[in-house]
């Protein structure tokens, strides 16, 4: 069955691009929420994945118009993986993002370089091809990994929450 799929078909960009949307529309949600909630360390983490996915927006077309040989759109693809995970390590020690998530998100971001890197060495220097699966479904999981680390404060104060809450009526009365 997998056989018949073809990776670089007309069919996966047009998924990929409805991906790139949604993931865009959820970072959006978050930092609006973010910024009504006031919860600074999250809202800057938004931002970044905002400045980020916007950035991959406007610069995919031109790094693949100027890079005729295939080569440093990787390398760039890569770098700003490395970048992002910079930012968000740094901001983590300087207590301007939550340590918790700062740590998940570099757990989660590690991959892509690696991944862009390998597709360069894979497809481009040694002309195989066995990255091409793995290309096409790690990367939009990892995106949509760290659109999802957006929204885990809000799961993490909603938790809190609930776990300092008041007892009800019912376990007053049991004990």
């Amino acid at each position: 069955m997998l056989a018949n799929i073809d990776i670089n078909g007309d069919t996966i960009r047009v998924l990929l691009n409805t991906i790139f949307d949604s993931q865009m529309v959820l970072v959006s949600v978050a930092v609006v929420l973010f910024y009504f909630l006031k919860d600074r360390q999250a809202l800057r983490y938004s931002l970044l994945c905002f400045a980020f996915f916007v950035n991959g927006y406007l610069t995919h077309d031109l790094v693949l118009e100027l890079d005729s040989n295939k080569v440093y759109r990787y390398i760039y693809w890569a770098a700003a993986d490395i970048l992002f995970i910079a930012i968000v390590a740094y901001w983590a020690l300087k207590d301007k993002m939550y340590m918790w998530q700062s740590i998940i998100c570099q757990l989660v971001v590690i991959p892509a370089p690696l991944l862009q890197l390998f597709r360069l060495v894979d497809r481009h220097l040694m002309d195989l091809s066995y990255s091409g699966y793995l290309y096409k479904t790690i990367l939009p999981l990892v995106n949509y990994a760290t659109v999802f680390l957006c929204f885990a404060p809000l799961i993490y104060v909603i938790g809190r929450k609930a776990k300092g809450s008041p007892p009800s009526q019912t376990n007053q009365n049991l004990g």
